[in-house]
């Protein structure tokens, strides 16, 4: 049992962790979400020991763990988004160093233990590679292997698929999976699909502080805090606002090309919503401002584009009117729907839904 109770923390007079208390079961896993800056960062450096808290207390198993102490962060195992093994030493050298170092396990011992744990996920026969010689997937394997080397009661994870291809993902999200069964594990992801597949409670931080904590399903379908609400939309669609004509367009493709990139689709797809996004926007009034919002359904690989615009008589997507008829007969051949109605509040509204075959062509 961990329980975190009234901790906070703050940098150059700012408060980063705000009153935060969080408690983490037998096998219970727990996931941290919230945008940057928000604390969650901070809130597992101070479980890990990596900073220490200004008040509250952190307990593992009724123990306190106190600052000058190390016994308790030693039964604390941390992954890195960025993997953090040591370059010049081989995949078993890695995982036996701190068992021989600080827990003071024979060298016998301790190569015997890194040929199981490396076993268990899936790597046992790379123990005499070097970091350089692995997949990304492989290097997060390994660190989550030197992590169980020091028999850890709890297992934080700060980002550890977001920097991972689908394939490798899927290999570090299998080895996840195992380990819930055996071990309490907090962790901070943006990916809300590691959230709804394997995390008992999810946790939203904003501004240092627990805003909203629930389920899965209670948190991520049903949320109760408006912060909560618009965090989630920001994360599931790429939400793009132009005011002006001359509005940055490398930006854009740029927040596209994320997008596409978060869901695992590839160049060709990006270089499609990219297209429609452009033929789109010949046909529309930069000068008034509008919203862009790009959508993937959870369960298929499905994009949809909304856009609102200010009232306008105007009828953008009819052939009668339009300026481009070019781009409306590009459009047209890309989506499978292709709408323009208006609002109770008299806007405009624009729904494209883009043509699902030629997004998985390189899925």
């Amino acid at each position: 049992m961990i329980e975190v109770s009234h901790i906070s923390k703050s940098f150059n007079g700012k408060k980063a962790l705000d009153n935060v208390s969080l408690s983490v079961g037998p096998r219970e896993t727990v996931c941290i979400i919230g945008s940057m800056g928000s604390g969650k960062s901070t809130l597992l450096r101070c479980i890990a020991g990596l900073e220490y808290p200004e008040s509250g207390s952190i307990r593992i198993d009724g123990r306190s763990i106190e600052r000058n102490s190390q016994n308790g962060y030693n039964h604390i195992g941390m992954v890195f988004q960025n993997f953090n093994l040591f370059p010049h030493f081989n995949v078993l050298h890695n995982l036996t160093l701190a068992p021989v170092k600080v827990l003071g396990m024979s060298e016998k011992d301790a190569e015997k233990q890194a040929l199981h744990q490396l076993k268990k996920v899936g790597l046992g026969e790379k123990a005499n590679l070097f970091p350089d010689e692995l997949s990304a997937g492989q290097r997060q394997r390994v660190a989550i292997a030197r992590c169980l080397m020091m028999n850890p009661r709890l297992m934080l994870f700060d980002e550890p698929i977001s920097a991972l291809d689908p394939i490798a993902t899927a290999e570090v999200m299998d080895v996840m999976r195992k380990l819930k069964k055996e071990i309490p594990m907090v962790i901070i992801t943006h990916k809300l699909s590691l959230v709804k597949e394997i995390a008992d409670h999810v946790v939203f931080m904003q501004n240092g502080k627990i805003c909203e904590k629930g389920s899965p399903a209670e948190l991520l379908n049903d949320p109760h805090q408006a912060e909560t609400r618009s965090f989630l939309s920001y994360q599931k669609n790429m939400i793009y606002r132009i005011s002006h004509e001359n509005f940055d367009r490398p930006e854009l493709n740029a927040r596209i090309e994320c997008y596409c990139n978060r869901f695992g689709l590839g160049t060709q797809a990006f270089h499609f919503v990219q297209l429609v996004v452009e033929e789109l926007l010949n046909l529309l009034p930069l000068e008034n401002g509008m919203e862009l919002v790009l959508a993937k359904s959870d369960n298929e690989v499905r994009m949809s584009l909304d856009v609102v615009l200010p009232f306008s008589e105007m009828m953008y997507l009819d052939s009668m009117q339009v300026k481009d008829d070019l781009s409306l007969s590009i459009i047209e051949g890309l989506c499978e729907v292709v709408q323009e109605t208006t609002d109770e509040e008299g806007r405009k509204l624009i729904h494209l839904e883009l043509n699902k075959e030629r997004l998985v062509m390189d899925y």
